[in-house]
This record gives structure tokens, sequence and C-alpha cells, in this order.
């Protein structure tokens, strides 16, 4: 399976039409506004990374009222991981727990191996190894945002080879 997350500004005010946009798209399989340097995030999935392409060039990039994105290509099925969660869980978290996409900038490119560690944080459900402006997205949710504060600074930040971090909260 093919990943990309795309970062995405917009102009100020239009991003329920921009949302509305992307979930039209075929490889679009999340999309949510977001707090933070960017107004919404947008994960793209595929099995075949031409269609990711396309989509991408063709059209979210086409969309009006995008000013700019920033795409981020995962490497492969050997550099993520996601936790099974089933349709009930899936629902609880998209109804009663805050949730943010972590964008890691690491040292001495060891994201392998901080995608391990990473693994291993019971708040974090999913991981991906990415080529782009960063190193690892990685996907964590929690009861609230505090929580997820937490997660940042007392365990993912901790962490040997993290040189940065952008929390980027989603709103729902």
């Amino acid at each position: 399976m093919e990943r990309a997350y795309v970062l995405i500004n917009c102009e100020t005010g239009d991003e329920n039409s921009v949302l509305s946009n992307l979930r039209n798209i075929n490889s679009v399989k999340e999309v949510h506004g977001i707090f933070g340097a960017y107004d919404i995030v947008a994960k793209l999935e595929s099995d075949n990374q031409d269609e990711i392409r396309h989509d991408l060039t063709k059209a979210i990039r086409k969309i009006k009222k995008i000013r700019s994105t920033l795409t981020l290509i995962a490497q492969g099925a050997d550099s993520s991981f996601a936790k099974r969660l089933s349709d009930e869980e899936k629902k609880v978290l998209g109804r009663y727990m805050a949730q943010a996409y972590v964008l890691i900038d690491c040292k001495k490119n060891d994201e392998y191996q901080v995608l391990r560690k990473l693994s291993q944080i019971p708040a974090i459900i999913e991981g991906n190894v990415v080529i782009g402006s960063y190193d690892i997205v990685c996907r964590v949710v929690a009861p609230t945002y505090n929580d997820i504060s937490d997660v940042v600074t007392k365990k993912i930040r901790k962490l040997e080879n993290i040189k940065v971090t952008r929390t980027l909260n989603l709103i729902e």
C-alpha cells in the first residue's frame, strides 16, 4: 500500500470548501482540519503510486483556494506501523478522543530506530518514515489535547535522536 500525507495551506475562511473537494478525490482516505502552521492534512493511500502522484498533481494542487502544499511520501510497508483498531474503536476515537499528527525530524538519520521506539508508545496508533521536510509522521490519540501534549513532551521528545517535533492537532 502506497501512502502520502499532504499538508495544505488554503485561503482564510475557505477550509470547508477545500475539505469538501478533497473528500471527492479517490486516493484521499482521510482529511482533517488542523491547528498550527497548516490548515488541513490529507492522508492518501493507493495500491498504485501513480494514482497518488496523479491525484497530487492533477487534483489536489488544482483545487481553487489552496495556496500551498507540502507532501510527505511514506517509504513503504517495512517503514511503517499501524495498530489494528476495530470499527467500534475507530468510532470511539473519532468521537471522544483528541488526535494529532506529529511530524518528527531525527538526528543522525536514525528514523527506523526512532519509529520502532514510537511503536511501543500506546498512545501512538500509526507511524511512517517519510520522504520530505520531515523524517517521520505519527498519529497520537489521547483523551484531551493536554494529554497529547504530555505524550509529545514526556515521551516522544525524550527519545534518543529526536531533533524537532511539530504537532498538528486535528479538528473534528
